[in-house]
């Protein structure tokens, strides 16, 4: 887990604009909590590349930072990653995912 997870941390988080080592203090300590308690060696869990990228471009992360300070950054791209569960779960409850079996796969 943390062959993958370590990079992801600190490079997901420079996407965001924060620096690498806060990605490894927020998530670092949650990753390993779950995955001493669990034990699972297929376990592979971490932000994904899409959701930073989005936070990144549509947050406007450099000139928020320079303009609020990098803690209000934080805060909103707290809240900006919260609203993305959010939607995803309600999109699963309303079986947005049925609609994703019907794509044509190769």
């Amino acid at each position: 887990m943390a062959a993958t997870s370590v990079p992801q941390l600190v490079a997901y988080a420079e996407i965001v604009g924060y620096s690498g080592a806060r990605g490894l203090s927020t998530a670092g300590p949650a990753l390993f909590a779950w995955g001493a308690s669990t034990g699972s060696p297929f376990m592979s869990a971490g932000v994904t590349s899409i959701t930073a990228l989005m936070a990144k471009t549509d947050l406007g992360g450099e000139s928020y930072t320079a303009e609020h300070g990098e803690e209000a950054y934080v805060k909103l791209v707290a809240a900006y990653s919260f609203y993305v569960g959010l939607a995803s779960c309600l999109l699963a409850l309303v079986g947005f995912g049925k609609l994703a079996q019907k794509c044509p796969t190769p």
